[in-house]
């Protein structure tokens, strides 16, 4: 007894260690995980947005004020994002001009929430496991920084693993058919987010021929394509409005084909080490599993299903951490559980470990084209300048014109403002002017003060402000960055 005794004692000590340097790098840094937003309205901190998490606003604030989701079938995302965050607002009474970065990621988190209550649904797992597990989740957002985003791959996470849980909880419940319609609902959340939802469903399906065939019975495939196919469709046809939409996925998965091959719009490789922490981390559970037993049962799906998602992904030249968050959410939510239940040492060991993972991902996984610069800041310093140029010009117009350039997530930030994009009639007499910059020649224009602002990794401007005297100083005093 006293060899198990102190195995226990010194797994304790492990985890602790290792809990307390993750709880110190989540509270001193705080960029990866979802608590960041608690945190942030004690601290009244601003988060500024990432750039698709503005084109996303964008979209959900054109779809609230009746624009189709078919005009424009180039969309790489689909409307679930959109029409999830105008039912939230609308319960709150909240507007997409007055929403802030928090408001837009509160809508996701929800869905983060349903991830990390996952392990509450399996059957045959400890409540302790279960509440670890979760609480590991909720504290490390899963390793990643975009768990809370405004984006469409938590939502998609989030269908799709609540799809293939409640398929495999289900399989020994058989008159449960409201599990499989909910399962169906599930991939068809999934279905409306992206169309990489038809991979994994694809993989899933292949996982379940091998490991277990047994569930794959008519009248369950039945329940659950009608729950997958009613929600899809809905979605997708922005609740039955629209039905051109559903010409705008197809559109989207044909180019879809493009993109992953490398042909079309491809995002290389730039963060290898995330990429190895993820497959060290999967390796480490398959060990862990042939260490108990060599056959293959139906308990392995979850872990087989991670595994191919991550290959899938890693042998496709289209790379991006954001893709990865499928497998990592699996292997932590639903196989960390199942793996980790028995003896109260195999669970501090395996939560031990898990931490590990999890750090190890905030360490290595680099932002992707971060937000650089204080957009609220830039918002009330131009709302200041706005007043003190209409008392100087009054009747005017006052309007902000940007040219060029990869102007996300300046719309947002703009919102308030009359803004021009592109060349227009008037540009160049515009107050207040955006102008990309391609070197650190400062541009000289008479009566024009210039202020640098760095948008993303790689794409500055130029601010040009016409000159307005407040108080006898400029009424735009310091720069943006």
């Amino acid at each position: 007894m006293k060899q198990p005794g102190r195995i226990l004692r010194m797994g304790l000590l492990v985890v602790g260690v290792l809990l307390w340097v993750l709880f110190v790098n989540l509270v001193g840094e705080m960029e990866h995980s979802p608590i960041r937003s608690v945190i942030s309205r004690i601290q009244a901190a601003k988060p500024s947005l990432h750039a698709d998490e503005a084109v996303q606003w964008s979209l959900a604030k054109e779809s609230a004020a009746g624009a189709a989701y078919s005009d424009n079938q180039d969309k790489f995302h689909g409307p679930a994002l959109a029409l999830v965050a105008r039912g939230v607002f609308a319960v709150r009474g909240l507007s997409f001009d007055d929403a802030t970065e928090l408001d837009l990621r509160l809508v996701p988190f929800l869905f983060y929430l349903l991830i990390c209550a996952v392990p509450f649904a399996l059957r045959g797992v400890s409540m302790l496991t279960k509440a670890s597990v979760a609480a590991l989740l909720v504290l490390s957002s899963a390793g990643c920084y975009f768990g809370h985003y405004f984006i469409q791959e938590t939502l998609l996470v989030a269908g799709f693993i609540w799809g293939a849980l409640l398929w495999m909880e289900s399989a020994d419940a058989p008159g449960h058919w409201w599990q499989l319609a909910m399962a169906g609902a599930g991939f068809g959340l999934a279905l409306a987010c992206k169309v990489t939802a038809v991979a994994y469903l694809l993989i899933f399906f292949l996982t379940l021929l091998v490991l277990a065939r047994r569930t794959l019975t008519m009248r369950r495939i039945a329940w659950v394509a009608a729950g997958a196919a009613f929600v899809w469709i809905g979605l997708q046809s922005w609740l039955f409005t629209d039905l051109k939409g559903l010409e705008a996925w197809g559109h989207q998965f044909w180019r879809s084909f493009g993109v992953a091959s490398g042909n079309d719009d491809t995002l290389p490789l730039t963060n290898p080490e995330y990429w190895w922490a993820i497959g060290l981390w999967l390796a480490f559970l398959v060990g862990v599993r042939f260490y108990d037993a060599k056959l293959f049962a139906v308990r392995d799906v979850p872990l087989a299903l991670a595994v191919l998602c991550f290959l899938f992904h890693l042998a496709l030249p289209y790379k991006t951490p954001w893709l990865l968050f499928l497998p990592v959410c699996i292997s932590l939510s639903w196989v960390l559980p199942l793996l980790a239940e028995g003896s109260a040492g195999r669970l501090v060991v395996s939560l031990s470990f898990a931490t590990l993972f999890v750090w190890i991902s905030v360490c290595v996984l680099e932002r992707h084209t971060r937000t650089s610069f204080n957009g609220n800041s830039l918002a009330m310093q131009l709302g200041g300048y706005r007043d003190a140029w209409q008392r100087a010009n009054p009747g005017k117009r006052f309007y902000v014109a940007i040219s060029g350039g990869h102007y996300w997530p300046l719309p947002y930030y703009l919102r308030a403002h009359s803004v021009g994009y592109g060349d227009f009639t008037g540009a160049e007499e515009a107050p207040v002017r955006f102008l990309p910059a391609y070197d650190d020649s400062l541009p000289v224009v008479p009566g024009r003060q210039v202020y640098p602002l760095q948008i993303r990794n790689g794409e500055h401007y130029w601010v040009l402000v016409e000159g307005v005297e407040k108080d006898g100083r400029s009424a735009f005093p310091f720069g943006l960055h």
